[in-house]
């Protein structure tokens, strides 16, 4: 797993941030935040939500859930 995801996971073990507290806490800029929470919610390995107008992101702790997307479902051009 790429470090930024790893970060990004070790960040939400405390419990549910929201982007800009997620970036200071993982210490990652935006594009890289937005590349390894995208990745994560395919893995399925995080949640987010709204919360009082504010999107908030968690650790997924159910278990049995399928990645979002399978290398077989990819396009070549993805």
């Amino acid at each position: 797993m790429a470090s930024s995801q790893q970060r990004v996971l070790d960040a939400l073990e405390g419990g549910p941030l929201t982007w800009d507290d997620l970036k200071g806490v993982a210490k990652v800029n935006d594009e890289a935040l937005g590349f390894a929470l995208g990745a994560l919610l395919d893995l399925r390995k995080v949640w987010t939500a709204q919360r009082n107008d504010t999107r908030v992101y968690g650790i997924e702790r159910r278990t049995g859930l399928v990645p979002r997307y399978s290398d077989s479902l990819r396009r070549s051009t993805d």
